[in-house]
């Protein structure tokens, strides 16, 4: 009974000493299998922040792009300044034809002073003395104003037909470049033109309006 005793509590111990063995087994699986979690966990995070160092990568590069950008900002302040140039030209411009415009009326003046326009008798382009005197003073003023050039316009009365009006108007305006080439005017500084009774000075039917208008006028171009 003893020895059957003895025997029980031999395979009592030695079940419990396997078990004992079996938990520690499972307990040693347990902390490899952590520790591969950890492992991989680690690995995990460690790709994380290669990628983090690759999105700071690109963010540098973003910034390299921005300079770029910067440098096209440079560009377009010397656009800006090509155009301020054109405009200062342009400017120089207009203030030159203002000028030139301000020199003919200046001119303009100084001739009709001094008279630019002279008068014939009824149906004639005989140059009176009265006549030659205004042409001689314009003589004068062209050869003291070499830069100058200027139009001789023929005009007449309302009396008479519209062609032979025409043709006494060009013989009045011939008359009295004539007389100024006499003078010493450069013949390629004076043109002729006719408008014969078209552009009448003085309205009206009257002799007084008549006498105004049978005419040669000076014009300066």
């Amino acid at each position: 009974m003893l020895h059957r005793l003895i025997a029980l509590v031999a395979v009592a111990f030695f079940i419990a000493a396997c078990e004992t063995a079996s938990q520690t087994t499972a307990d040693s699986s347990g902390e490899s299998s952590s520790s591969t979690a950890a492992s991989s966990a680690s690995t995990t995070s460690s790709a994380g922040s290669s990628a983090s160092t690759g999105s700071s990568a690109s963010t540098g590069s973003s910034a390299s792009t921005g300079s770029s950008a910067s440098t096209g900002s440079s560009a377009s302040t010397g656009s800006s300044a090509s155009t301020g140039s054109s405009g200062s030209s342009g400017s120089s411009g207009g203030s030159s034809a203002s000028s030139a415009a301000s020199d003919k009326a200046s001119a303009e003046e100084a001739l009709a002073a001094i008279g630019n326009t002279v008068y014939f008798a009824f149906d004639s382009s005989a140059l009176t003395a009265d006549t030659e005197g205004t042409l001689m003073r314009q003589a004068a003023f062209l050869n003291a104003n070499p830069a100058l050039t200027v139009t001789i316009e023929g005009h007449c009365d309302e009396r008479g037909t519209r062609e032979y009006n025409l043709a006494l108007g060009e013989r009045r305006a011939t008359a009295a470049r004539d007389f100024l080439l006499a003078q010493g005017v450069d013949p390629a500084r004076l043109r002729t033109i006719s408008y014969g009774k078209e552009r009448p000075a003085v309205a009206g039917s009257n002799e007084g309006a008549w006498a105004k208008n049978r005419r040669a006028a000076t014009v300066i171009n």
